[in-house]
């Protein structure tokens, strides 16, 4: 799990029929290792800022990965770097059964020899090798949260974007998750309605906050690891 930096510039997005851009417009980077928390209301952008990071949407502004640019040609190199963790976790799981979902991207990867090895070693880093048999389709949400970022980190990405990845869990199980992302050496950028346990937890957050879009629009990624093209908030 090498780190990536994760470059923005000028990124906007307008939905059809839309008065205003969500997100918009944003310049951030963040350098390898760095960690970024994105704040905002519902209807900020969150989620389709995310969707932009993998070009699973299309807009102006541009986006770099490792000095890499997102473009047609380089989609999928960009998305073998970058983990997605979706905020329904049942949008990013594929396969009936835990093991083999988790196994797949791996596998998908080039590693399929040991791609089951490796999902069996990331559900134990998330204390769930006990659903390794169980069927997707009968676990709780919090249950396929965790199951869908142990799909997401087994491909050991460069860059991980995680939106909303404590919302289904409870109090033990955030903290645990709080831990573990604190220890993996890639880029991160998160996105949560609650930065209390981000900010005091480990792992060096730094904060960043997405304003309502529009002319006032900004964003703010605070100094540290990242810089910030629109002003700056200090992590707490």
């Amino acid at each position: 799990m090498e780190p990536l930096s994760l470059e923005v510039t000028g990124l906007s997005h307008r939905w059809p029929g839309a008065e205003r851009d969500t997100p918009g417009p944003l310049d951030f980077r963040l350098e390898p290792g760095a960690r970024g928390l994105l704040l905002g209301p519902n209807g900020a952008g969150k989620s389709t800022l995310f969707q932009r990071l993998v070009g699973l949407l299309d807009g102006p502004g541009s986006v770099r990965v490792g000095g890499v640019l997102l473009e047609k040609r380089s989609r999928r190199e960009i998305r073998r770097r970058v983990g997605l963790l979706w905020q329904r976790p049942e949008d990013g799981l594929l396969l009936p059964l835990v093991r083999d979902d988790v196994a797949l991207g791996p596998a998908n990867d080039g590693r399929r020899a040991e791609s089951l090895a490796i999902a069996d070693r990331w559900l134990a880093r998330l204390g769930i090798s006990h659903l390794a048999d169980r069927k997707v389709r009968e676990l709780s949400v919090g249950e396929r949260q965790l199951v869908a970022l142990a799909g997401v980190l087994a491909r050991e990405p460069g860059v991980i974007l995680l939106d909303e990845p404590a919302s289904a869990l409870d109090e033990r199980a955030g903290d645990r998750l709080v831990a573990l992302l604190a220890g993996l050496p890639a880029t991160l950028l998160l996105s949560t309605h609650d930065p209390e346990p981000w900010l005091a937890g480990p792992g060096g957050w730094y904060r960043a906050v997405v304003l309502p879009a529009g002319p006032a629009g900004a964003d703010a990624l605070s100094s540290g690891k990242g810089r910030s093209g629109h002003g700056e908030e200090d992590g707490r």
